[in-house]
């Protein structure tokens, strides 16, 4: 018969056998947390599995393709808004690469709560972001859709460009019920 306190244990531990992920209260109670949309969520989560499929030893050398992202959830024109939500919220830090950083070589990703590879504690570098922030940085990221969106519409001899689908349920998009 096992004592009260490896039965509590097991009622109120991580599930044994199996792995797990912890966030600090601190950080779920966060403006930077509660204000992810849900591609950044998809996308911060998909890294904690990435984390723990290394158990957690690899932190600041994670690896997401798109495809893995896809298969996540997350569409190929919403990733790298998902990504730059995240890195400005400072949930993540990103070593860019592919064929926009001109190498041959992924990105990597450091979730900014959990210690790195190198045993240097977490950063928190999303504990000064505020509400405002957010705000100030959705308005500014706004504008700057909507200047691209023009430019490419000039481009296009005043055609519009088709309208993002970043947003949309993923099950949505593309060919679905066909």
């Amino acid at each position: 018969m096992p004592t009260r306190k490896r039965y509590l244990r097991g009622i109120h531990g991580p599930p044994e056998g199996k792995p797990w992920v912890w966030q600090p209260v601190e950080l779920l109670e966060s403006d930077a947390w509660r204000s992810m949309s849900i591609n950044t969520r998809r996308l911060v989560e998909r890294l904690m599995i990435e984390h723990r499929n290394h158990a957690g030893k690899e932190n600041g050398n994670l690896m997401a393709p798109y495809d893995q992202l896809e298969q996540f959830g997350l569409t190929r024109e919403c990733i790298p808004a998902a990504v730059n939500e995240a890195e400005f919220l400072g949930l993540i830090r990103v070593q860019r690469g592919g064929k926009f950083a001109g190498t041959n070589q992924p990105s990597s990703y450091r979730l900014t709560f959990y210690a790195d590879k190198h045993q240097v504690p977490p950063t928190n570098d999303w504990k000064p972001v505020t509400s405002e922030a957010v705000k100030a940085w959705r308005g500014e990221n706004r504008r700057r859709v909507a200047a691209a969106r023009n430019w490419r519409e000039k481009q296009n001899g005043g055609r519009k460009a088709a309208p993002s689908q970043c947003g949309k349920p993923h099950y949505q998009q593309g060919n679905a019920g066909q």
